[in-house]
């Protein structure tokens, strides 16, 4: 995937839980170009569940950080828009 600058970001998940059809789990984070892991970025959480909504099919994610400085690290970065 690239950027809308044309930067290249790296990432892993790693799934924690599933409840198949309707939940899973996972935690995400940043990696080096290697694909390694970079604690410094800390992890993020996150909850999907999926289920009926008046005929059609809703999915909410719900991401929890480590901290508020994780908070504002990730907002200088610009992810309230998104990679």
């Amino acid at each position: 995937m690239t950027g809308r600058e044309g930067e290249k970001p790296r990432g892993w998940w790693q799934i924690t839980a599933i409840e198949e059809p309707i939940r899973f789990e996972f935690d995400d984070g940043f990696a080096d170009d290697d694909g390694n892991p970079v604690e410094a970025m800390g992890i993020v959480h996150a909850v999907v569940t999926v289920d009926s909504a008046g005929g059609k099919t809703r999915m909410t994610s719900l991401s929890s950080l480590e901290s508020a400085e994780q908070l504002e690290q990730m907002m200088q970065m610009g992810m309230e828009d998104g990679p």
